[in-house]
């Protein structure tokens, strides 16, 4: 059972993290970026149980790739992720608009003509490139979406993260509250964004191929699509550039052409399963390889 946080504690961080998020806001986007890999490189060199975590995933889902390329993967890996913490802490010091103005758009058709359809959108993404920019851009489309997550532990940390988060009309919806809202949304016509790449637990679990391995995968998204025949649209922003990203939709699934059998939760999980494992190989260095996804308890 993790230790009762205190107020000292709470307000502790949210002076390391506001002090962290001034510095990054006097430097320009690039060079926030630029520092935060360089953090990365570092964290990756002190935490020895992540760097061993992130270099057996890898060799996991790669089995072809030499000790050399899965090390130098693990740095690439160990640099976005820092690269993006600088980013998001450089975000919240200036608003949403900078971060939006390096933000290109593919496929934005393809969004709104589903969520015109009237029958409920939901976006399939994972924590892949810069999720929050994703969710951000999203929503200054003019496609507003519920976005599932759970709040942070510190509450003066998650407050001004919430702020980011529905600036540009999107809304949080707390993890644990997360159905019902869900069906709610979907049932009028709107989108919901779901990370679908993380280790699940009963009772919405079910074992799924994820690169040739078993996982205990999430099969809400699958459950909720066949209930409320939504549009499945995966989705993506992907670093392109320095402190510059492309916000991809990919063409809907509609489970109306789906068979009986394909519609069934477990196929159709581990068809999504799928379409996220192709997202991947294409930028694997984008991916948190850091979680321990294939364990199965």
């Amino acid at each position: 059972m993790p230790k009762k946080r205190t107020a000292f504690r709470n307000r502790l961080e949210a002076l390391a993290a506001g002090a962290a998020g001034a510095a990054l806001a006097k430097m320009t986007p690039e060079a926030a970026e630029a520092f935060g890999r360089a953090l990365g490189r570092l964290y990756l060199r002190l935490d020895g149980r992540r760097r061993n975590l992130a270099r057996a995933n890898l060799a996991r889902a790669f089995p072809d790739l030499p000790s050399a390329g899965i090390d130098a993967l693990t740095v690439r890996v160990f640099e976005h992720f820092g690269g993006l913490a600088a980013e998001l802490l450089h975000a919240m010091g200036h608003g949403p608009a900078d971060a939006l103005s390096r933000i290109e758009t593919e496929g934005a058709e393809v969004a709104r003509a589903a969520l015109a359809s009237g029958r409920g959108v939901l976006f399939l993404t994972a924590h892949l490139g810069n999720w929050e920019w994703a969710a951000l851009g999203t929503g200054a489309l003019g496609i507003p979406s519920g976005v599932i997550a759970r709040p942070l532990d510190n509450p003066l940390l998650d407050a001004p993260l919430t702020r980011l988060r529905t600036s540009t009309g999107n809304s949080v919806i707390a993890k644990r509250d997360a159905a019902r809202e869900m069906l709610r949304v979907l049932r009028k016509g709107g989108a919901i964004g779901i990370l679908n790449d993380q280790h699940a637990r009963p009772p919405d679990a079910v074992t799924a191929p994820f690169f040739g391995q078993p996982t205990a995968t999430s099969s809400a998204l699958a459950k909720l699509a066949d209930r409320t025949e939504a549009l499945v649209i995966p989705a993506a922003a992907i670093r392109i550039a320095p402190a510059r990203w492309r916000l991809t939709f990919e063409p809907a699934l509609d489970v109306r052409q789906l068979s009986e059998a394909e519609r069934g939760f477990e196929k159709l999980t581990a068809r999504l399963n799928g379409i996220l494992e192709t997202m991947i190989r294409r930028h694997p260095e984008q991916w948190l390889w850091l979680h321990n996804r294939w364990r199965l308890d």
